[in-house]
């Protein structure tokens, strides 16, 4: 018993002694000695002055705080900010027991409302990469000499961060609210969690880091694994970072993001004024509407548009940038099971291989499934710095079904059949949608196959059934329109469309071919249809045009009906009904036997001449003008 209460005694003084000495280590540390070498260290390892503009505390408890506030260290000199970082407090907690040896250990640096401004030159230098010299801090998590430093946990609090790239002139934008990294020590993972905006986009992540050991060691890849929510979406990110010299390998990429997800590798060379990129990508499924958009130029986008006139035209006038492929080289290949468009569309398998060099890019091949068949295509662009941007595209859609077309062209239509073969060769310039297409060039056809519509009750608010009506009123009695065949053929020249029966459609029971413009400068179109009934279909209805006019605004068209020339055919249309003699009717009313619509329309026929019936009636026909109107009417009437 003597024994224990001996040795209880003894361990009692000991730890006595230790606290009377960690109290007298605490209490006689003087914190602007303490903050003074470290400052001395700081500068003689950066070059940058560091100076601390308030006043210097220490803060007593089983982990010392020193505080210091209004701390800032300078920018390089070619830097535009006006410090690296200045915060409004730094606090350095420090481990207790090395006080005992005047060493300081600083297990947590902490900054409260940091400014920190990370730049490039046009050279490529980076502000943030600071000389080594003699006296350095040490490594995180290591032992220092009396009066050295070692980091071993890091926390933000409410700060902003910057990054201005001085060869492109982009400005990345980032507010931390919550910052936090820790390792058990220099060897061991790091615990990190972010919470905040990147470029007004809420980013919300948590997870583990490589060792702060691991950042020094250019040897091994440095891992990235972080769970969270990015845009208000599930996010995760794996990756193995391996940097060497200027170059970084983006290895093992694993990312998923909503209902997206991306694998692959990614590496990016250092070229001084840009950066060259070599990707390999392949996704399972990636949804467009995932990407995050980035709210600050959201706003802005909203802003210009609250000022600036609404535009007339479809095709925005808005310019798009083409710096990313000035100030970036690029090439590799990206993969997609399926693709999700906006509206909900989608394309499966879709492949394309792309090179960027010099603001040229070339994707020469491109494939998908979607809309029922297979689309390919070419796209090349030359944004070459200084010059006007040009367009070289090329599309060739095989067995697309009609009902899918024509809902992505916002047409609700239950349609049966209708495969359809789309060609697009075209050139364009300019720097927006509507620049490109007031400069296109080339040709583009779409052909479709045989086809049951079903006849809809007509909304006379929309164009295309207006337009439906006028050319065939046959949909209006019967359920639903058999259609033979359709055709549109543009040869484009300098944003103009020369229409000469390039468009035309055959039913069951009528042909019809356009004749007109298309002015993609102005975005107006004058097109004239002339519907012709064909032969062996008897008439029973009474409202067949002569001539329909489509013209006006691509935003809103007008239909119309030659009031003149079908005057006299609604007189001969109801003279026959009437009599029972389709004699009466003129051989300008009938689809002529030989080549139809379609086959004029891709080129394969010569149009046969058609007396028209607008011509003057020759002297005493038995049924024009008037006398025709008038038997029409008995006809109708019975009388």
């Amino acid at each position: 018993m003597r024994s224990l209460r001996k040795a209880l005694g003894i361990a009692g003084g000991v730890l006595l002694l230790v606290l009377i000495g960690l109290a007298i280590a605490v209490f006689t540390v003087d914190p602007s000695q303490l903050i003074g070498p470290i400052l001395a260290r700081v500068k003689a390892a950066t070059g940058r002055d560091v100076t601390v503009g308030g006043r210097i505390e220490l803060k007593i408890g089983f982990a010392p705080t020193f505080v210091a506030n209004d701390v800032r260290v300078g920018n390089a000199a070619w830097g535009r900010a006006p410090n690296l970082l200045s915060a409004k407090h730094l606090e350095l907690q420090v481990a207790l027991l090395p006080l005992l040896w005047r060493h300081f250990e600083l297990v947590r640096l902490k900054l409260v409302e940091p400014v920190i401004a990370l730049e490039s030159n046009r050279d490529g230098q980076l502000n943030w990469e600071l000389g080594a010299a003699q006296g350095a801090v040490a490594a995180p998590g290591t032992h220092s000499s009396p009066g050295g430093l070692a980091i071993g946990n890091l926390a933000i609090t409410r700060g902003t961060l910057t990054y201005r790239d001085g060869a492109r002139g982009t400005e990345t934008r980032v507010t931390i609210d919550e910052l936090a990294l820790s390792a058990r020590d220099v060897k061991s993972p790091i615990e990190a969690e972010f919470r905040g905006t990147v470029d007004g986009t809420p980013v919300a992540l948590a997870g583990k880091l490589g060792s702060f050991a691991a950042l020094s060691d250019r040897s091994a890849p440095f891992p990235v694994s972080v769970q969270g929510e990015i845009a208000s979406r599930k996010a995760s990110v794996a990756v193995a970072i391996r940097r060497e010299d200027r170059i970084v390998h983006l290895q093992d990429v694993d990312v998923t993001f909503g209902s997206s997800n991306v694998k692959g590798r990614v590496d990016v060379r250092d070229e001084g004024n840009k950066s060259a990129w070599t990707i390999n990508l392949a996704s399972s499924a990636f949804n467009v509407a995932d990407l995050p958009v980035p709210q600050a130029a959201a706003f802005t986008a909203k802003a210009t548009a609250g000022h600036a006139p609404a535009s007339r035209f479809v095709f925005s006038e808005a310019p798009i940038s083409f710096d990313a492929l000035r100030t970036h080289d690029a090439n590799g290949e990206v993969t997609i099971g399926r693709l999700t468009l906006p509206g909900g569309r989608t394309l499966d398998r879709v492949r394309a291989q792309f090179t960027l060099r010099d603001g040229k890019l070339d994707a020469p091949a491109v494939q998908a499934s979607g809309y029922g068949g297979t689309i390919s295509g070419a796209l090349a662009v030359d944004a070459t710095r200084g010059r006007v941007p040009t367009i070289a595209l090329r599309v060739e859609g095989r067995e697309l079904d009609l009902g899918a077309l024509l809902a992505a062209a916002g047409v609700a239509r239950e349609v049966r059949g209708g495969k359809t073969n789309v060609a697009i060769d075209v050139t364009m310039r300019g720097d927006s949608p509507h620049q490109w297409l007031s400069a296109i060039s080339g040709r583009a056809r779409a052909v479709v196959g045989p086809a049951t519509l079903v006849n809809a009750k007509l909304d006379p608010a929309l164009t295309f059934d207006r337009l439906a009506a006028a050319v065939n009123p046959f949909r209006s009695v019967n359920p639903s329109t058999e259609l033979r065949c359709a055709v549109i053929r543009l040869p484009l020249a300098g944003g103009m469309a020369q229409v000469d029966r390039s468009i035309a459609l055959e039913t069951k029971e009528i042909d019809a071919a356009m004749s007109g413009t298309l002015d993609f400068r102005n975005e107006t179109l004058d097109l004239s249809i002339r519907p012709r009934v064909r032969q062996g279909i008897p008439i029973e209805i009474p409202q067949i045009a002569e001539l329909v006019r489509f013209r006006g605004p691509f935003t809103a068209p007008t239909v119309a009906v030659d009031a003149m020339a079908s005057a006299a055919v609604i007189a001969r249309i109801g003279a026959a009904i009437g009599t029972g003699g389709l004699s009466v009717l003129g051989e300008s009313m009938f689809a002529q036997g030989g080549a139809g619509a379609c086959d004029v329309a891709l080129g394969k026929a010569v149009p046969a001449t058609v007396k028209s019936t607008t011509d003057a009636p020759k002297r005493g026909s038995p049924a024009t003008g008037t006398d025709d109107l008038g038997k029409a009417l008995k006809g109708l009437f019975g009388r």
